[in-house]
């Protein structure tokens, strides 16, 4: 055992002290016995004698309290205890029947053959009745020390009562009062009986883990505070007076009463002192309580409004997802009565398809004490809300774990950022998507390509549009923005759903056709073209729609290879642009004029 773990515990402390003071005494005495020196047996000539079997019962006793008095004592140390306790019960229990039937056992020489001839009035060896009255209630006491609940406080009970005895034979001793000590001068408690007896009690109850008297003695509570202030006061005031009142009236200081008056009025004023001490630390300490409730009491309010009015999801639940409490915003937000949710797992709030992610969740918080993300509940209408979580997992040693989950709505938020992904992503005229768009789309299916458990095949158009330039001069920009994203509708609707089709800039257009070989892209091509004469046939607009289109298979190596196909697709697209260019010319018509001559109707 550590030194400083020692001093730390004041219990282990005066138990060993105890033990240690009454084995020093009582072997002293036995060993007075054997070289029969009667200063240390009875250390005063006026005074009784410790006799052998005392000094044995007492060494015996302090002996066994240095081992038990531990809070899981082993089996042997029951086993001495027992042994101990029974041996000093019997013999003083054996001893206060001969005082009653005035008999002789032969116990009280048991000893003495192995002490020098001690000389005595009558009965040598036999100690006082009020001693074997000491032993009876220490026997139990100490049996009893190292045993549970009933034994245990019974333990304590006769501890008490083992006090009571040795105190009054000190009191008989400080006071001259021979009944209180024994039959005779001879025959009575010795003094050093007494003041062993007192200590071993004293031992005995601070080893006892079940005292009550101890526990309130040592605790840090208020109770505790006047306990250990007024107790010693109680004890020691009228002792202290009492005795100093007996000997000066023997010794003729003053009559008997001065001496009684004297010892009232100084007993008196150092009681009301101590009262009005202790009273004014017990207003101090009920004042600063009653204080620290206030403070409590506000900070408690404050975090009830917090959390009642908070408009996130507060609450708690346990290891298994039980909702355990819940604050009311929630409760409005959800549209649920407080006794729908509580009680109700988690889980069984979420769709079918999440609660997996619930499991894992559970498995997260219950090792990592610690989890974060989003969930996905309904309201009682069915409206689905995201929030985002941060929770954390509690220990606490009254309620055990729970989870302790803070959540906030993020609906609106999240779905502000899909608008403004959406925004940055697609081309506000045609609702296609912009460059941007296009080239993070087309990553992604480069990705996939990438595999071959998911390669398709990728085939590049790109499209140019034709005349847009006449357009915006004679009929002006407006009906040119019109001219773009009708041809953006019908780039759109001539692909398939799963084709990516993007406004690549001005009046250029790509499309990346997946699954489509490059003799494939041709009907798509054809489509386009058809779309676009059925579109100038029908659409009754005051000039026609063409565009150019340039095509390439692209073949998956690495992004800078994707650039590469674009490059070449817009080649193409620009070779048949001359080409069709080629042909007005040999018309007598510019290019420029060919859209405002193909518009007019």
């Amino acid at each position: 055992m550590h030194p400083h773990s020692l001093f730390n515990d004041p219990r282990r402390l005066i138990r060993i002290f105890a033990s240690l003071f009454v084995v020093s005494v009582s072997a002293t005495v036995l060993f007075g016995w054997t070289i029969s020196s009667s200063l240390l047996t009875r250390l005063h000539p006026d005074l009784p004698v410790m006799v052998p079997n005392t000094a044995a019962c007492l060494l015996m006793m302090a002996g066994v309290l240095v081992l038990c008095g531990l809070e899981r004592p082993t089996m042997r140390c029951r086993v001495a205890a027992a042994i101990a306790g029974g041996v000093s019960f019997l013999v003083g229990s054996l001893t206060f029947a001969e005082y009653l039937f005035d008999a002789g056992l032969g116990i009280d020489g048991i000893l003495l053959h192995f002490a020098q001839s001690v000389v005595y009035e009558i009965n040598p060896g036999r100690m006082a009745p009020h001693t074997a009255l000491g032993l009876m209630a220490a026997g139990p006491a100490i049996a009893f020390l190292c045993r549970k609940k009933v034994l245990g406080q019974l333990s304590e009970i006769f501890s008490v009562l083992t006090l009571a005895i040795a105190f009054s034979a000190l009191l008989g001793h400080l006071f001259g009062a021979q009944a209180l000590q024994g039959l005779s001068k001879t025959n009575g408690m010795a003094l050093h009986s007494a003041i062993s007896l007192m200590v071993l009690s004293a031992g005995m109850l601070v080893a006892n883990p079940r005292s009550l008297i101890i526990g309130l003695f040592f605790s840090k509570t208020l109770g505790g505070a006047v306990a250990r202030r007024l107790l010693p006061v109680a004890v020691l005031v009228p002792t202290v007076i009492g005795f100093a009142e007996v000997r000066g009236t023997d010794w003729g200081w003053f009559n008997v009463g001065f001496g009684t008056a004297g010892g009232t009025l100084v007993s008196t004023i150092l009681l009301v002192s101590f009262i009005i001490y202790f009273a004014r630390m017990v207003h101090l300490a009920d004042r600063n309580r009653k204080a620290a409730e206030h403070e409590l009491s506000e900070k408690e309010e404050l975090y009830r409004t917090l959390v009642d009015h908070g408009m996130g999801i507060i609450c708690t639940h346990d290891t298994e997802g039980r909702v355990l409490s819940v604050n009311p915003a929630a409760l409005r937000t959800l549209g649920f009565r407080q006794e729908e949710v509580v009680g109700r797992s988690l889980g069984r709030m979420l769709e079918p398809e999440l609660r997996p992610d619930f499991d894992a969740y559970l498995r997260e918080i219950n090792n990592a004490g610690i989890a974060e993300g989003y969930i996905r509940l309904r309201t009682r209408e069915g409206k689905p809300i995201t929030f985002r979580y941060h929770n954390i997992l509690v220990t606490d040693g009254r309620t055990g774990r729970y989870v302790l989950g803070h959540a906030q709505d993020v609906t609106e938020l999240l779905e502000a950022q899909a608008k403004l992904r959406r925004l940055s992503l697609t081309d506000d005229l045609t609702k296609l998507y912009n460059r941007r768009g296009f080239l993070e789309l087309a990553n992604q299916q480069l990705r996939l390509e990438a595999h071959s458990g998911t390669a398709r095949g990728l085939t590049l158009l790109f499209a140019d549009m034709d005349g847009l330039k006449a357009i915006n001069d004679v009929y002006g920009h407006e009906a040119g923005s019109e001219a773009i994203a009708a041809l953006a509708r019908i780039l759109r609707s001539a692909v398939r759903s799963a084709d990516i089709v993007a406004r690549w800039g001005g009046d250029e257009f790509v499309i990346l056709a997946i699954g489509s070989p490059e003799e494939n892209s041709e009907k798509l091509v054809t489509r386009i073209e058809d779309a676009i004469e059925e579109f100038n046939r029908t659409s009754g607009k005051p000039y026609t729609l063409a565009c150019s289109i340039g095509i390439s298979a692209v073949e998956v190596t690495s992004p800078e290879a994707f650039e590469a196909f674009l490059h070449e697709a817009d080649l193409r697209m620009y070779e048949e642009k001359k080409q069709k260019k080629g042909v007005l010319a040999l018309s007598g018509i510019t290019p420029e004029g060919s859209a405002m001559h193909l518009s007019h109707r």
